[in-house]
């Protein structure tokens, strides 16, 4: 099942401009906190006059929980130059593949991931941010239990 999922997710690979890949901790309220890594692939096209972007990716946690995602995100910058600091705040539902035991339960296959992410945008536009995310299921299910990353990010253009 993860894999069609990713095959699906290829087309916009090849088409992405900001491509990322993220490391950190997952369940980072609890005291069995985890570790976390994944990619994430903006899109070049803008949604809005807002500029919401679309955003896919995929996140793996040390014992194998997998979430697989599609949303968007809003990134502004504080000055209107090449390199600068950066706010940026994305929404994204997703599948979630529970691994093991050692991992959090998150209680249902639909998750919900919202977060703010903080960075620099360098002249070369690469990315590098402190990123903030919960992960619940809105209630959909019971239990509902939720978690929280702590991940820094680094993207580049291509």
């Amino acid at each position: 099942m993860l894999r069609a999922v990713l095959l699906l997710l290829l087309p916009a690979l090849c088409s992405a401009t900001n491509t990322g890949v993220f490391l950190g901790s997952y369940d980072v309220a609890r005291n069995n906190q985890d570790s976390q890594y994944g990619v994430t692939v903006e899109l070049p096209q803008s949604l809005t006059a807002a500029n919401f972007r679309p955003q896919i990716g995929i996140l793996r946690s040390r014992y194998a929980s997998h979430y697989v995602f599609a949303g968007i995100l809003r990134r502004s910058t504080v000055f209107q130059r090449a390199s600068t600091p950066y706010l940026e705040l994305n929404f994204a539902p997703g599948l979630y593949f529970f691994g093991n035991q050692n991992d959090t339960d998150l209680g249902y296959w639909l998750q919900f991931r919202s977060g703010i992410e903080v960075g620099y945008r360098f002249s070369d536009q690469t990315k590098i941010g402190l990123a903030f995310h919960h992960l619940s299921n809105a209630s959909l299910a019971e239990p509902n239990p939720g978690t929280e990353t702590l991940s820094v990010h680094y993207r580049v253009n291509w």
